[in-house]
């Protein structure tokens, strides 16, 4: 798998993608109406190349033999969306294609944030996880991070719960 960083140009793919594995992921536990309210404000076009173009913002596709297999973001500084402390970096999404599920491919993924964390000398890496999804708590759990707190996530329709969770780096 190669994982690189997203450019500007490719941002009708990034839209796709994240409009697909977030359907994947929380269609289907959500009340109609909450995650379509939610697209037409995360993942518009000009809020998409405003993340994109924040320089404490880190966008990053995975492929396999040049298919794009997953995506992830990774804050650090202000743009944390919780914290904003310098020794921290955020984890803000990370998802893996539909078809791609099973593989591997989000372990590398998390494996890769949690290198650039040490890379960049952060303390821990931190994100939220909603609460209704046990199966990525387990997955988190299992690479060694710990529920630390809640927030509130806002779903533009509505506000739901997330686990923090948290991993120290140093």
């Amino acid at each position: 798998m190669i994982i690189r960083p997203i450019l500007l140009d490719e941002i009708d793919t990034l839209r796709q993608l994240a409009i697909r594995t977030y359907s994947a992921a929380f269609a289907s536990k959500n009340r109609p109406g909450v995650i379509e309210a939610y697209y037409a404000s995360a993942f518009t076009v000009p809020k998409l190349t405003q993340e994109l173009e924040d320089s404490n913002a880190h966008w990053y596709f995975a492929s396999v033999n040049s298919d794009i297999v997953g995506y992830l973001k990774l804050n650090v500084d202000r743009s944390q969306t919780e914290f904003q402390e310098h020794d921290g970096i955020e984890l803000e999404r990370i998802y893996v294609d539909v078809g791609n599920l099973n593989k591997g491919y989000g372990e590398q993924l998390l494996n890769f944030a949690i290198s650039k964390g040490r890379g960049l000398r952060k303390k821990y890496i931190w994100l939220g996880v909603w609460e209704e999804n046990p199966d990525a708590i387990r997955f988190y759990k299992r690479h060694g991070f710990k529920i630390t707190g809640t927030h509130d996530y806002n779903m533009t329709a509505e506000i739901q719960t997330d686990y923090i969770m948290r991993l120290d780096l140093l």
